[in-house]
């Protein structure tokens, strides 16, 4: 992985994120009482975990070739709210590796979405995600080669949707349902994960 790289790209993406809710923050009437905070600020990121589950790879098999489309799939993350219903995350995922014509389609990616949540009970709650991702994919090829082979990255949209159920007001289980549009080599796809996992809320 090339972490200069996702450095810069998570400190501009994080940059457009903060950005666009600070102008909403000064659309919002003075005398509500839902609190905004920022990611810059003390308190703000409020949980952390991490998931695994299983990838699915939308790209088409080439001719001739034989593909198996799934694989393991890795997340970590940490986030925070900005009220009571908006928040943020930032997760570090891998992707998977995939058997494609005779070679491996693999990558990582950096994973940046806002949130929009229900609670339904203590520390439970159901809510969807969009935002972007900036993966890193590399593809091989078997002889002959029947693939076109290299690496690619750069930025993409992803959005999802999960819930959680709250064990104590601390921990809770987690399931997540994630799409993410990703750059391969001469071509742009989907891979898809479901996972299940465990998230830490600080209180």
């Amino acid at each position: 992985m090339h972490y200069r790289t996702f450095t810069a790209a998570a400190a501009a993406a994080l940059g457009l994120a903060t950005s666009g809710i600070v102008s909403a923050q000064s659309t919002t009437s003075p005398t509500t009482t839902d609190t905004w905070r920022m990611p810059y600020q003390s308190g703000f990121w409020g949980h952390a975990g991490a998931s695994v589950g299983q990838s699915k790879l939308q790209l088409s098999c080439p001719p001739g070739g034989s593909c198996d489309d799934k694989d393991t799939s890795f997340r970590i993350f940490a986030g925070g709210r900005f009220n009571n219903a908006f928040g943020l995350e930032i997760g570090l995922l891998d992707y998977g590796t995939f058997d494609r014509g005779g070679g491996e389609t693999k990558g990582r990616g950096l994973d940046i979405p806002l949130m929009l949540g229900f609670p339904i009970g203590r520390n439970s709650s159901v809510f969807a995600k969009a935002g972007v991702n900036y993966s890193q994919m590399e593809v091989t090829a078997g002889s002959p080669a029947l693939v076109q082979t290299g690496k690619e990255s750069g930025w993409g949209p992803r959005y999802g949707v999960g819930a959680q159920i709250g064990l104590t007001p601390q921990w809770a289980i987690r399931g997540d349902w994630d799409r993410y549009h990703v750059r391969f080599p001469g071509t742009k796809d989907d891979v898809d994960t479901l996972t299940l996992g465990a998230q830490y809320t600080f209180r």
